[in-house]
């Protein structure tokens, strides 16, 4: 019998799995919402020519080309809205978010997926650091939701990458080198040299620039200082964004470290990421880029945000929680009350609750089995007696507890159990 798999780098995701990210999914688009942004939809294939106009030679290796066409899967969400926006005529500042898959052509390891869930947050149209500001806390704000206490936003500016490369006098392999940095977690320090090296950057002029973006831990105000000898203006944006967060937002875990690069070619300006304690690394990042949206017609000044649904997925399931696809599964004794169980499901959906019923006329312990398999937390059982009297068997079907109650009552304990096990 053949093996029909997922293509390598994809997966499926159903049951437990699918219930618990679509929960995230909706957390996340919740706090978006709060925050006054609206929902964009852009398509999962776009022109070739369209996102390889600003993203650099690497990314344009790792598209999924559709054969015998000039168009391929977006790698990320951003191309889209630049392109969206060029063209549009919209109120400034516009503030977007997109939840949606993307696809890159590269090798799978653990936590990097050939087709992976993003979360992205925009804003377009304004220049200020109020921007960068709002979506940082913005986005604290749904990892808290998402049950992550502890963070770190690391930030960093490409106006001072750039000044430091340029002040080497390295010429022509800007994209290089900063493609080589950003894989510092992956490849190491000599793993970088080699490939900056290959670029025919001086040794020398390697270890000179690594000493500059790596010179240990500094406070702020220390690198800053630094930072201020390759680019006044990147260094007084990174200190107009700590102060908004200091004191608007009362957020002061955030570090400016120099060695943060961010990979993407189109970034202009800040860029940073969130790290969550427990040394669980980066689960958010994102930058400013206000010269993508011109590219393909108007220029506007824009940052974005994207969270990794993937990873962050990855680092909360297997926590011990039961996750069901309902909250009741209604038990008939026969087909005489098949009629009284859509009934009460009808008035459990009213309520805002969701129910299962029986869809094979199977015996009651049968019924019970498979509602035991589904984790589903209750059973309302119903049979003739039931439906005369107006009063139903509640059974909770961890503790094997038992009452009889009337719908009202139902609901109640509905609600009950909904408020202890509410949240992610």
């Amino acid at each position: 019998m053949a093996n029909f798999e997922t293509p390598k780098g994809m997966k499926d995701f159903g049951g437990e799995d699918a219930i618990y990210r679509e929960r995230m999914l909706e957390s996340i688009k919740q706090v978006y919402k709060k925050w006054g942004y609206e929902p964009l939809s852009t398509p999962a294939i776009e022109n070739v020519k369209t996102l390889c106009a600003k993203s650099g030679d690497e990314i344009a290796g790792q598209l999924f080309r559709i054969e015998k066409s000039e168009l391929a899967l977006r790698f990320d969400q951003t191309v889209g809205l630049a392109r969206y926006v060029a063209g549009a005529n919209m109120a400034k500042p516009y503030k977007r978010y997109i939840i949606a898959n993307a696809w890159r052509r590269e090798e799978p390891q653990k936590g990097r997926m050939r087709e992976f869930l993003q979360a992205d947050a925009d804003i377009v149209g304004s220049a200020d650091m109020r921007c960068e500001a709002e979506l940082l806390a913005m986005s604290c704000e749904a990892l808290q939701t998402l049950g992550f206490g502890e963070f770190e936003i690391l930030l960093n500016n490409r106006k001072i990458l750039n000044g430091i490369i340029k002040s080497l006098k390295i010429e022509n392999a800007e994209n290089a080198i900063l493609r080589a940095l950003d894989k510092l977690g992956k490849i190491g320090i000599e793993g970088v040299k080699k490939e900056i090296e290959a670029c025919k950057v001086k040794r020398a002029d390697i270890e000179q620039l690594l000493q500059v973006l790596m010179p240990g831990k500094k406070e702020n105000e220390k690198a800053l200082e630094l930072a201020k000898k390759y680019s006044q203006e990147g260094a007084g944006e990174l200190e107009n964004i700590l102060c908004i967060l200091k004191y608007a937002y009362g957020i002061e875990n955030v570090k400016v470290d120099l060695s943060l690069v961010r990979g993407l070619g189109y970034y202009t300006g800040p860029i940073f990421e969130i790290s969550a304690g427990g040394g669980i690394g980066s689960v958010a990042g994102g930058g400013r880029y206000d010269e993508l949206a011109g590219v393909y017609g108007k220029k506007e000044p824009a940052v974005g945000i994207s969270l990794g649904v993937e990873r962050l997925f990855a680092l909360k399931k297997g926590k011990g929680e039961k996750i069901s696809p309902c909250d009741v599964m209604i038990i008939t004794f026969d087909d005489k009350s098949y009629g009284g169980a859509v009934r009460a499901a009808k008035r459990i959906r009213e309520a805002g609750f969701s129910c299962r019923t029986d869809l094979m006329g199977r015996k009651v312990k049968n019924q019970l089995e498979y509602a035991n398999a589904c984790k589903i937390p209750f059973a309302l059982i119903i049979g003739e007696k039931e439906m005369k009297s107006g009063k139903f068997a509640l059974k909770d079907l961890k503790s094997g507890k038992q009452k009889e109650i009337g719908i009202e009552e139902v609901l109640e304990n509905l609600e009950e159990a909904r408020e202890i096990r509410e949240g992610l």
